[in-house]
C-alpha cells in the first residue's frame, strides 16, 4: 500500500490531492439554499427510479475530471478514492463521516455532471430481512438488477449488467463485472433490533462502533461479491444506497441529542485490522477467517470463480505516513479537524464541515 499510494502522490498535485501539514482545512462556509432530500429507495415513484439511475449510468460513461491514471469515467475515480483510502476510513473514528463526505461528493457529481435534480436513495435495510431476493432494490427494471449467476457471480440483468469495472485493491487495472450473491442469512444482523441498540449508545465511539459492526456489515454481506469486498464495494451502485442508511442511522443517533452529538467525535486514526468494523467477535477483519468468526456465511458461500474475490486486508499492516500524516489531528485520536479526501475530485474539507447534514457541504435532509 505504500509503494502504490506514494505513487499517487506523484500524480496528484497537492492542492486538490493530500493536504498540506498546514491547518487550512478547518470550518469551510458552504452555501446550502435547497436541501437534498434523501428518502427510502421505495418511497421513490417509478419516474424518480429511473432518473437516479439513469444518473448512474451518466457517472458510469462520463469522462473522469481528474488525472488519475487508468480511470476511464467518474465513477472508476470515485471507487479509486476508497480503495486508495480503504485501510483509513474502516475500523477508525472517521468512519461515518469520511462516508457521509464520500455519499455527498457522489451526489454533487450527480447533479452538476449529470443534471440529476431528484432526491437521493437509501436502503431500508431491515424491511428486507429474511426476504432479500424479493427486494424492489434488485427488481431486474426499476431497480439496480438482481443476484450473481454462474461460477462468477456476474450480474446478467438490470440497467448495470453490463458494466465493466478497472480499478482492483492495489490501484492497478484489470476488467472484471459487478459480482453479486443475495443472501438473507447475512442480512439478518440487519434487524431494527440491532439498530436499536447501537441507537441506545451515549457516546460517538460506542455508536459508530456498534454501526459499522452488524448494520455496515449486514448490507454488504448481504449483497456480497463485490459489496462484500472492503476497497471495491463502490463499484456497485447499491453501495450508495446502503452507506445512505448507514449515515441516515447515525444521523438518527444524532438528533437524539443535537446540542451535545453535532460535535462528537473520537477514535482512533489507524486501525490494527482493517476490514469491516469494530462491532464485536467476528466483525472486524475478514468475516470468513480465523475460525471464530460469527458472520452468518450461507451455504455454499463465497462463490469463486478461481480467485479470491474477499481479499481482506491482513492486520497490523505498516501505517502510511502518506496519509497519517496529513489527517490534521495532531495525534491518533478523530477530531473535528481531521481531513476528508477524494483525490481532487472535490476539494479536501474536515469532519467538523460534515457533522451536521443539514447545511454546510453536505446540504441534506432526512424525513
Amino acid at each position: 500500500m505504500l509503494s502504490s499510494f506514494l505513487f499517487v502522490i506523484g500524480l496528484l498535485p497537492l492542492t486538490s490531492g493530500l493536504p498540506s501539514g498546514e491547518n487550512q482545512y478547518e470550518q469551510k462556509e458552504y452555501e446550502c439554499t435547497t436541501k437534498t432530500q434523501r428518502k427510502s429507495w421505495v418511497n421513490f415513484t417509478s419516474t424518480e427510479k429511473l432518473e437516479y439511475l439513469n444518473g448512474e449510468l451518466c457517472l458510469m460513461s462520463a469522462p473522469g475530471k481528474t488525472d488519475i491514471a487508468g480511470a476511464k469515467s467518474i465513477w472508476d475515480e470515485l471507487q479509486y478514492v476508497h480503495i486508495a483510502q480503504v485501510d483509513y476510513v474502516h475500523n477508525v473514528g472517521a468512519f461515518l463521516p469520511f462516508h457521509r463526505y464520500f455519499l455527498s461528493v457522489h451526489a454533487h457529481l450527480l447533479k452538476a455532471e449529470c443534471n440529476y435534480t431528484g432526491p437521493i436513495p437509501y436502503w431500508d435495510e431491515p424491511s428486507d430481512v429474511g426476504n432479500i431476493t424479493k427486494s424492489p432494490l434488485f427488481d431486474a427494471v426499476t431497480g439496480f438488477g438482481g443476484d450473481g449467476t454462474g461460477t462468477g457471480g456476474c450480474i446478467e440483468d438490470g440497467l448495470f449488467a453490463n458494466l465493466t469495472l478497472h480499478f482492483k485493491e492495489d490501484q492497478t487495472t484489470s476488467d472484471y463485472c459487478i459480482t453479486r450473491h443475495l443472501n438473507d442469512r447475512a442480512l439478518s444482523a440487519a434487524t431494527k433490533e440491532n439498530v436499536a441498540t447501537c441507537l441506545e449508545k451515549e457516546k460517538f465511539t460506542d455508536a459508530w462502533g456498534c454501526l459499522e459492526g452488524r448494520p455496515h456489515v449486514a448490507g454488504h454481506g448481504g449483497v456480497s461479491g463485490t459489496m462484500m469486498n472492503p476497497a471495491l464495494s463502490p463499484g456497485d451502485p447499491v453501495f450508495y444506497l446502503h452507506h445512505g442508511y448507514l449515515d441516515k442511522l447515525w444521523w438518527d443517533w444524532q438528533s437524539l441529542n443535537l446540542s451535545t452529538r453535532l460535535t462528537d467525535i473520537g477514535g482512533n486514526n489507524t486501525a490494527s485490522f482493517p476490514g469491516f468494523g469494530p462491532g464485536g467477535p467476528g466483525f472486524g477483519g475478514n468475516p470468513f477467517g480465523d475460525g471464530n468468526s460469527s458472520f452468518p456465511i450461507p451455504p455454499g458461500f463465497p462463490p469463486t470463480n478461481g480467485t479470491n474475490p474477499f481479499p481482506f486486508p491482513s492486520r497490523n499492516r505498516t501505517v502510511n505516513k502518506a496519509f497519517t500524516d496529513y489527517f490534521n489531528d495532531g495525534g491518533n485520536v478523530t477530531t473535528l479537524n481531521h481531513t476528508l479526501w477524494s483525490a481532487g475530485i472535490m476539494p479536501n474539507i474536515t469532519i467538523g464541515d460534515v457533522m451536521d447534514p443539514r447545511s454546510g457541504f453536505v446540504c441534506a435532509e432526512y424525513p
